[in-house]
């Protein structure tokens, strides 16, 4: 099935009732693949290699229709999983495996309508929204703090500080080949 648009979010956190501790989006264009098999593919993030059980984890899905001047589908797929307490070299092998998913739903889409590079400013109002929409926190409410860009790799990091003295992080940009995966996470606090 295609979809006009679909959006993949996967979700690391310590317990299913926390606060994901970093967050992987990528958007893309005309994605071509079944759900059953993107559900399969999400699942396979969830076992660590030699591992004798999968991390804790949760997927969702949704669709929708829009019937508003011109017709279009989207779909949403999330990954919530249970990624507390990796070691260095388990926490490495999961995000390398994040990010070759992530090439292989981008290779089965036409790209996407942000193209090679985006502007700065919109990766910054881009970042706020999705650490507002993850965090529920006020994009309005967080503050940039920190910019670099990295021309060569085409990404921008930022750190936002929110009114109430949390830190969040956001890398956007061309993440192996796709300008609209982003990474976001809350920075930890020292109490």
């Amino acid at each position: 099935m295609e979809h006009i648009t679909a959006t993949f979010i996967v979700k690391l956190m310590d317990h299913p009732t926390s606060e994901p501790d970093e967050v992987w989006i990528l958007s893309v264009d005309s994605f071509e693949m079944a759900t059953e098999e993107v559900i399969k593919e999400l699942q396979a993030l969830t076992w660590l290699p030699d591992a004798e059980y999968p991390l804790m984890s949760h997927i969702s899905v949704r669709h929708g229709i829009t019937n508003w001047g011109a017709s279009s589908t989207f779909a949403e797929f999330v990954l919530e999983m249970g990624a507390g307490g990796l070691g260095g070299v388990e926490a490495v092998a999961v995000t390398a495996a994040i990010r070759s998913l992530y090439g292989k739903f981008r290779g089965r889409s036409q790209g996407d309508h942000w193209g090679d590079m985006i502007p700065e400013d919109t990766a910054a109002a881009e970042a706020k929204r999705r650490i507002a929409a993850q965090y529920e926190v006020e994009a309005e409410t967080l503050t940039l703090s920190r910019s670099e860009t990295d021309a060569a790799n085409k990404t921008f990091d930022f750190t936002f500080t929110h009114s109430d003295g949390r830190s969040f992080g956001a890398q956007v940009g061309v993440l192996r080949d796709s300008p609209t995966c982003m990474r976001i996470w809350r920075q930890a606090t020292s109490d």
